[in-house]
């Protein structure tokens, strides 16, 4: 009856963002120590050279990066944030592509939720044959977004505590979008549909359960990024700074209904050169380290990591960092801030 009622309650998390197809998974929850950590790959851009014993190296290598990571942090769930292949180089048949660069996660049996990057659609691909090809593994928590809104990744997932029935914690992901497909070119930014649907779906959800602390992820860092960037000197901010911005092409009012929510910190890939943290607003806004071989530049490959833990208060203590392919860890970034629990929504 328990697991009954637990399922059904992931459903109503599903239809709450009127998501389709709603999939029946098992709710994901706090372990039993009480913490949840979750491991961010970013940019691992399989297919490249497909068919050249380049593309089988680079792509060779990005499983291998991985496994390593997974290795060292034995996480409790996977976030793809992006650019999961280079689409617009593959001619005919991505499906592949797509399963090599799921091989690692599915084959040690961890659970994972992706947001597609501007690389995953191209001149054979679209972002719907990215989903139906990842809707095949079970262990897959990627959603379809509402019909209604521009983009596909557009969804949330409660994360449940070890015993109980009410989230502790709430992970949103949209879709920054950009490329092409066989349609035309995509713009690259969160959508203003999407922005309106997420202020109808965050007062939902503190509605129904409080107000919950609550992370993002998107693949397109927001204007916003350049702004700190421009900026450093002026807040606290650690990590990789090695690459310009290359910001969404607009703002959307996204970065400001995220400020106005509970959502504490963002996380984003694109930038390969770029691994850094800053506090911006009541944000903790933050780049993932770049994974994969494939894409740009010779920068160490590596993972972000957070740390959750239901014993400290989430809303003002929360703890990331990268893990290096050989195991170091640096871009360490504490989050210092003021609780938020009872800001509004407006």
């Amino acid at each position: 009856m328990k697991v009954l009622v637990c399922i059904g309650l992931l459903l109503l998390g599903s239809q709450l963002i009127n998501s389709s197809p709603i999939i029946q998974k098992e709710p994901l929850r706090f372990n039993s120590d009480g913490k949840f950590k979750i491991l961010n790959f970013a940019d691992l851009h399989y297919g490249e050279f497909p068919g050249t014993n380049r593309g089988r190296w680079q792509d060779g290598n990005s499983t291998r990066v991985m496994n390593a990571i997974l290795d060292f942090e034995y996480p409790d769930f996977v976030v793809f944030t992006g650019d999961l292949m280079t689409s617009d180089a593959i001619l005919f048949n991505s499906t592949r592509f797509i399963h090599a660069a799921f091989e690692a996660v599915s084959t040690k049996g961890y659970k994972w939720g992706s947001t597609y990057g501007n690389h995953d659609n191209g001149a054979a691909t679209t972002r719907e044959q990215v989903f139906a090809a990842e809707s095949e593994y079970a262990n897959s928590y990627t959603q379809h977004g509402p019909t209604d809104v521009v983009g596909l990744t557009n969804y949330f997932l409660p994360i449940y505590p070890q015993e109980g029935e009410t989230p502790a914690l709430i992970l949103w992901f949209f879709d920054s979008r950009g490329g092409f497909d066989p349609s035309g070119i995509k713009p690259s930014n969160v959508d203003e549909t999407v922005v309106a649907w997420f202020k109808v779906e965050d007062q939902k959800i503190s509605d129904q359960w409080g107000k919950l602390p609550a992370l993002a992820f998107f693949h397109i860092p927001t204007l916003d990024y350049k702004d700190v960037q421009a900026d450093m000197g002026s807040r606290r901010c650690e990590g990789l700074v090695d690459e310009a911005v290359v910001p969404q092409g607009r703002d959307t009012g996204f970065m400001k209904a995220l400020v106005n929510s509970t959502v504490l910190s963002t996380f984003v890939g694109h930038d390969h050169g770029n691994s850094w943290c800053c506090e911006y607003e009541r944000l903790d806004i933050c780049y993932n380290r770049r994974t994969g071989h494939g894409g740009y530049g010779d920068w160490d490959r590596g993972a972000r990591v957070v740390e959750l833990d239901s014993a400290r208060d989430m809303w003002t203590e929360m703890r990331n960092y990268v893990r290096l392919e050989d195991g170091s860890i640096v871009d360490v970034f504490e989050s210092m801030r003021v609780k938020v629990e009872n800001k509004n929504n407006d």
